[in-house]
């Protein structure tokens, strides 16, 4: 089994649900003997993977009212479909498992996590499986101690706090589910899977860009759940998605953009020109000839190529100059008042959404233009004649465009 898989994340978060989960299975075990002094029993069974819920419920209100209703609700449900009695505490365990994970993750906000691990839906497999084992033996062993306890005239507050407390512990272990081997981020993850494919000045950049993207991880990790803070992290996620898609396809083309392979090229087009010339046959001369241009038309290709090459690799440096100030001003809001960091938050959110969009709206028409109007200037050759056509009047170029009023609105935006 491979370290990733046996890997425990956030040892602290998993020992604060243990202890809350020790405590809801103690108060529930409370209710437990009231609920019997008045005549109306409730499942214990039922009262402590519902408390344990209840007090493991992470996120913002709605987050915590849901987590809450459902941990009511699904673990209830069993109860009233009449099934046996280890069929119906299994599945009320299920549901109490699966919760645990989905509370975890909403502590972490799902959308607001930037270069984090999280649970996936083997987690929630995972989870309703432990609970349905760790709650059978928990019933198991509560009896054992309550039996004791009973033997050892025990005041019955503090054995059903006990007994509670016992079912409790082990209900809130199987939260280790939602720590264990975890999914690394998307975005992450698709970086680490690209850059081994990636060369030179794409290599070094999309390495940059995944470095900032968890440096900003990190600090959006320390704000306050806010709805801004959630719009910034899909912004930041974006902007590195899409830096290290661009650059992975243009990883192919490196090798041909080499200056020994465009040499090679000119070299042979020289040595089929010669031998053209050289050449005493019309239609072997011809052929020669027809070979030479088309190896010019591949010089010419690759020196096109060049150009847009320079083009993508400043877009990219316009991608990681923003990863960076959005890094340096997230370092900025860690101090402050929560009001203050909430309202700087927002306006961060805002403002970076707007530089990331114009940016790459406006690397997007400049490459489209100058990409029109190369090819409009490059005149083809006629394979059914023995003369080129004409070339077509030029587009304009790349300087005319940033004057018309659409690129210029885009900028201006």
């Amino acid at each position: 089994m491979s370290a990733t898989i046996l890997q425990f994340h956030h040892r602290e978060a998993f020992e604060r649900t243990v202890t809350r989960a020790l405590a809801a299975g103690a108060g529930a075990g409370l209710v437990h003997l009231a609920t019997l002094r008045v005549g109306l029993p409730l499942p214990l069974a039922w009262l402590v993977p519902a408390a344990v819920v209840l007090a493991c419920a992470q996120g913002d209100r709605w987050d915590r009212i849901l987590l809450g209703g459902l941990g009511l609700l699904l673990t209830a449900i069993p109860y009233a479909l009449g099934m046996a009695p280890g069929w119906t505490v299994a599945c009320s365990a299920a549901a109490a498992g699966a919760l645990l994970v989905r509370a975890r993750l909403s502590e972490r906000g799902e959308k607001g996590q930037v270069a984090e691990v999280r649970p996936t839906l083997v987690h929630f497999g995972l989870g309703a499986s432990l609970s349905v084992g760790l709650t059978l033996a928990g019933l198991e062993v509560a009896r054992v101690f309550s039996a004791r306890l009973a033997d050892l005239a025990t005041p019955a507050l503090l054995g059903a706090g006990v007994t509670g407390g016992i079912l409790g512990l082990f209900v809130g272990l199987s939260a280790v589910a939602a720590h264990l081997g975890l999914s690394a981020d998307p975005v992450e993850a698709r970086a680490e899977e690209l850059l081994p494919k990636l060369s030179g000045d794409f290599r070094t950049l999309s390495e940059r860009a995944l470095s900032l993207y968890r440096q900003c991880g990190q600090s959006l990790a320390l704000l306050p759940r806010e709805p801004a803070r959630e719009e910034l992290a899909r912004t930041l996620a974006r902007i590195t998605r899409d830096a290290v898609e661009l650059a992975s396809e243009w990883a192919g083309v490196e090798a041909q953009l080499e200056e020994r392979a465009q040499a090679e090229l000119q070299a042979e087009r020289e040595d089929l020109e010669r031998s053209a010339r050289a050449s005493t046959d019309a239609v072997a001369r011809r052929q020669l000839e027809l070979a030479a241009a088309s190896l010019a038309e591949e010089v010419a290709h690759l020196g096109e190529l060049k150009g847009r090459r320079e083009r993508i690799v400043a877009r990219l440096r316009a991608e990681v100059a923003l990863l960076e100030r959005a890094r340096v001003a997230l370092l900025s809001l860690r101090s402050g008042q929560a009001q203050l960091k909430a309202a700087e938050l927002s306006a961060l959110a805002r403002r970076f959404r707007s530089l990331s969009s114009v940016q790459w709206e406006e690397g997007q028409a400049l490459d489209a233009v100058a990409t029109q109007a190369a090819l409009s200037v490059t005149a083809p050759v006629s394979t059914t004649g023995g003369e080129p056509l004409p070339a077509v009047s030029p587009l304009p170029s790349e300087e005319e465009p940033l004057n018309s009023g659409g690129l210029e609105r885009v900028r201006e935006s």
